[in-house]
């Protein structure tokens, strides 16, 4: 080490002292750029481990939707069948829901696990255990753009019902509507009121 100190000022020592500031100007221009080229590097290397962005807005569409004819298809058949029932008369339904349709993607899930045992020189042991997994969502191409592959679509919570009959007059029969919308939508009775047709 002494020796080292002692040529490099052997070096410094026998320039001029405007060659010896030449010299340390360049050196830090050299570290600059250094780090410069270092930390642009790290940057490009950040950005591949960033999920596409384009890849995350369509997940995001895949996430509640609720189709107007679907709900309207549900509505009139529910309508159908309560106006079945005796004394009901003319019967309406209107049906609220708490969100829309739920779709649940497919997901492409990478799981990595990594057991390590490490013994030191004391006889002492140790034991790591390195647990990666990371999850994306699958997409299928056609005509020209991506759509998520979808599982299952979960059917929406329904937030309540209303229920307007001609018959809904007779206790019976209102008691009826109720708990027949109950027993078809799977919804507590609090969520549905009948009312009678004017």
């Amino acid at each position: 080490m002494k020796k080292l100190l002692e040529s490099l000022r052997a070096i410094l020592g026998s320039g001029s002292r405007k060659k010896m500031i030449e010299n340390a100007v360049i050196v830090v221009i050299i570290g600059i750029i250094i780090i410069i080229a270092g930390g642009s590097l790290l940057r490009r290397s950040d950005d591949k481990d960033k999920p596409d962005v384009q890849q995350q807005n369509n997940a995001n569409e895949v996430s509640k939707i609720i189709k107007q004819e679907d709900q309207e298809e549900l509505e009139s058949r529910i309508e159908g069948i309560l106006s079945q029932i005796n004394g009901a008369g003319s019967v309406s339904v209107m049906i609220t829901y708490v969100s829309g349709n739920e779709k649940v993607p497919a997901f492409d899930i990478k799981q990595n696990e990594n057991d390590t045992q490490e013994k030191d020189s004391n006889g002492g042991t140790r034991s790591i255990r390195q647990h990666d997994s990371e999850r994306s969502v699958v997409f299928e191409e056609g005509s020209g753009s991506k759509r998520p592959v979808i599982v299952k679509e979960l059917q929406p919570e329904v937030k309540g019902v209303i229920v307007v009959a001609e018959g809904a007059a007779d206790s019976v029969v209102k008691e009826s509507l109720g708990r027949a919308v109950q027993v078809l939508l799977n919804v507590p009775l609090n969520r549905v009121q009948v009312f009678q047709r004017k």
